[in-house]
């Protein structure tokens, strides 16, 4: 991928892609009824951040809600940017560590970043809805790589903002400090049942091949536990 950040792409009408910096997760930009921003990359590229939402047409106080899908820096940092125009969303046990900066969870040290936490107005919890008129999100909590990790679910679209917890080609997300491959198991079970024609994750490829990925990624989570066929009969007995 060339380096002249940032990269803006329309997905499909309404819905925007932003990759601010190499290491920044992608951002998504839902103009509906209110424009929601998914993710905010690293505090030191949202001035490129910045430079994508003005390609579009929008200001920084043009957006109404930003939601975080975890706490990792790279996905929280333009949080210190725009805490104080627009309401800032996490799931409940992301919120806590994205509101007093928690170096050692936010991996903040790994990415040169200090990062000195930022206000989270919305607390969320599973199941709640995002509701943006044209658009609505329904949180699911996902935890496994880390324990606050969220996907953002649109059901009459089939779209899915994974954030890191489901990539593309089945391809295992990372579990840090606060995570744990159990629960990722579970979160991969969760995500079977949903109807997905469309995967946007915070990083890599995109996917219209969501059911595979998902079988790809529970297929090589279950090789890393040393019960294979126990794990093997939960999916096939209540999923």
């Amino acid at each position: 991928m060339p380096s002249d950040y940032p990269h803006v792409r329309r997905v499909q009408p309404n819905l925007y892609k932003i990759k601010a910096g190499k290491l920044s997760a992608f951002s998504y930009l839902i103009t509906a009824d209110i424009n929601v921003l998914i993710d905010t990359a690293l505090m030191s590229d949202y001035p490129r951040l910045e430079e994508a939402l003005l390609e579009l047409g929008l200001r920084p106080d043009d957006i109404d809600l930003v939601l975080n899908t975890h706490e990792h820096c790279d996905h929280v940092g333009g949080n210190l940017y725009l805490q104080d125009v627009a309401i800032i969303g996490a799931y409940k046990y992301s919120a806590v560590k994205i509101r007093y900066g928690d170096d050692e969870v936010m991996r903040c040290r790994y990415h040169g970043q200090s990062f000195p936490g930022s206000k989270v107005h919305l607390w969320l919890n599973n199941a709640d809805v995002v509701d943006a008129g044209s658009w609505i999100l329904k949180v699911i909590h996902t935890p496994g790589h880390t324990s606050g990790s969220m996907c953002l679910y649109e059901p009459r679209r089939r779209i899915l903002f994974s954030g890191d917890t489901l990539f593309a080609s089945g391809t295992v997300s990372n579990i840090y400090d606060s995570g744990s491959l159990g629960e990722y198991f579970n979160s991969l079970r969760i995500l079977k049942t949903l109807k997905i024609d469309l995967l946007l994750p915070g990083h890599g490829w995109e996917s219209r091949n969501v059911e595979r990925d998902i079988e790809l990624t529970i297929g090589k989570v279950i090789e890393r536990f040393p019960n294979k066929k126990y794990l093997l009969g939960i999916l096939r007995d209540n999923v």
